[in-house]
């Protein structure tokens, strides 16, 4: 049996159709792998954060829930400043260190319990914020 004969069944109108289908699918899940953020290394937070940061942020649809600015000190101090869309800005400060390339930080009074965070490079002087597997914010610094 020759292979054209083994091919034969594929290239017939259903199998087309179902591969025109499918093309795109798995040509925009390759795409979407190959676009995952990269997350930053210890060095590179520390390289950040080693004279000091000031960020802007906003949830993952930019600010329809919250919007917030936060200074993160060298001496592992941060403070800043969190508004819910229609509410007053609530003042913060907390605690911040590094665990290997997480990000662990506490802010009195929303959360003052650790939270680790991942950073993921998104942009340039962007990073977006990972916790527990959901990207929950960006950050943006000048």
């Amino acid at each position: 049996m020759s292979s054209c004969k083994l091919l034969r069944p594929f290239v017939s109108k259903p199998y087309r159709m179902l591969h025109v289908l499918l093309f795109p699918i798995i040509a925009v899940t390759c795409d979407a792998y190959a676009a995952e953020k990269q997350q930053l290394s210890e060095l590179e937070i520390k390289a950040l954060l080693g004279k000091g940061l000031s960020v802007s942020s906003t949830d993952m649809d930019g600010g329809k829930k919250f919007a917030g600015q936060a200074s993160y000190a060298p001496d592992g101090t941060l403070s800043g400043t969190l508004t819910f869309v229609g509410k007053s800005p609530i003042a913060f400060e907390g605690r911040w260190k590094l665990d290997g390339s997480r990000f662990c930080r506490t802010i009195v009074p929303l959360q003052p319990q650790e939270v680790c965070e991942t950073w993921l490079k998104s942009g340039d002087k962007e990073v977006t914020i990972r916790v527990g597997g959901t990207d929950v914010a960006v950050s943006r610094w000048k």
